[in-house]
């Protein structure tokens, strides 16, 4: 019988074409994929460069910017490296978006290799808990449109270990979840030179381990007999490295506010002040992209405790800090909440779109 126009021919996937097309196709989907990636960074480290940097920057990259910021070595390191290349120089030199000027072109290449990592790293943890890579990579996106209401805004003011910090959290917390603790201790001492708030990187290693080994039946005393020492490592290198960068920089000029020799700036008297202004609520409320309520609201259907409990311990428990150390209202503080949110929120989206008979087998077995 002669086959009817337009109506697929059912022995075409035996075709020998049929391989070689479909690997075209999927080749072909990869590179729109990675072409549509970089473009989202490079949209977002251009539009963060343009902010005015809230520190000096030659100070900083000299050493003697103002404590507690000039802490913050990691960037400082790179941009020691960059400002000494001849190449950045003459790339800077014709970049007038840039003002010609090199330190903007290396905040512009931070911010962009920052996302960059934040992004492939965030689709491997969504990837990881889901199962789905397609999936993972475009909800990993909501990583990149986050950063950039909370970053790269007009009317913002950057500080070049901001985007970092972001890497270095999404980091942490696949190699936490992939059990990858040899990787884990080489980068968590960079995370810390970063900026201090990498302790909260430990927090989210404690609670997830310890939901991890519970749900394995360990016994509470084993539970701690495993993760103290953990705990304790990583409390040793953090409080070294602080010691190690007060002492460094002990000559520095310190902030106005700043006590314990500018370990840190006191704002709680001012933070208290500011967030009973009802001014002040939307923009608190536009924290990881106006989220936060559907993550709360939505919390059930995470279904993964590491992170479940993990977003309900460190949030609140980073707010409280911030209240102390931070400026409540300047939003950007509030990166380090991204890479937590980002998959908890793609996990719940996730499991309410799956079949009931997925979520409970039971239904399946009454169907039967």
């Amino acid at each position: 019988m002669q086959q009817i126009a337009n109506c697929p021919n059912p022995d075409a996937s035996s075709s020998p074409i049929a391989p070689w097309f479909a690997a075209r196709t999927t080749a072909l989907k990869s590179i729109v994929k990675t072409f549509f990636l970089l473009m989202v960074c490079g949209y977002f480290s251009f539009h963060y460069a343009l902010n005015s940097s809230f520190l000096k920057l030659p100070l900083y990259t000299r050493g003697l910017e103002r404590t507690p910021y000039q802490y913050r070595v990691l960037t400082m390191v790179v941009f020691r490296i960059l400002m000494r290349s001849h190449l950045t120089l003459r790339l800077a030199s014709h970049i007038a978006v840039l003002n010609n000027d090199p330190y903007s072109l290396i905040s512009t290449g931070i911010a962009f290799f920052g996302l960059l990592g934040a992004l492939i790293v965030t689709r491997l943890t969504i990837t990881r808990l889901t199962g789905d890579g397609t999936y993972a990579f475009w909800l990993a996106l909501m990583l990149a449109l986050m950063s950039y209401l909370q970053l790269a805004s007009t009317g913002c003011f950057t500080l070049p270990y901001d985007v970092p910090t972001l890497f270095f959290f999404s980091l942490g917390i696949y190699l936490v979840i992939s059990r990858r603790l040899w990787l884990y201790y080489i980068v968590f001492p960079l995370a810390v030179l970063n900026r201090e708030t990498a302790c909260f990187i430990t927090v989210f290693f404690v609670v997830w381990e310890w939901v991890r080994l519970a749900k394995s039946d360990v016994t509470i005393k084993s539970r701690l007999l495993r993760i103290a020492p953990h705990a304790l490592i990583q409390a040793t290198l953090w409080i070294a490295i602080k010691m190690l960068l007060a002492k460094a920089y002990a000559h520095n000029p310190v902030e106005v506010g700043s006590v314990a020799g500018g370990l840190f700036h006191t704002m709680l008297a001012y933070n208290l002040h500011e967030i009973i202004k009802p001014q002040q609520w939307p923009v608190l409320l536009s924290v990881c992209g106006f989220s936060l309520p559907f993550l709360f609201l939505q919390r059930r259907w995470v279904r993964c405790d590491g992170l479940y409990y993990a977003c309900a311990i460190i949030l609140p428990a980073y707010f409280a800090v911030m209240m102390i150390v931070g400026v409540i209202v300047e939003i950007r503080i509030f990166t380090e909440w991204i890479p937590f949110v980002v998959p908890a929120i793609a996990l719940i989206i996730h499991n309410r779109l799956r079949p009931a008979t997925e979520l409970y087998p039971e239904i399946q077995k009454i169907a039967q």
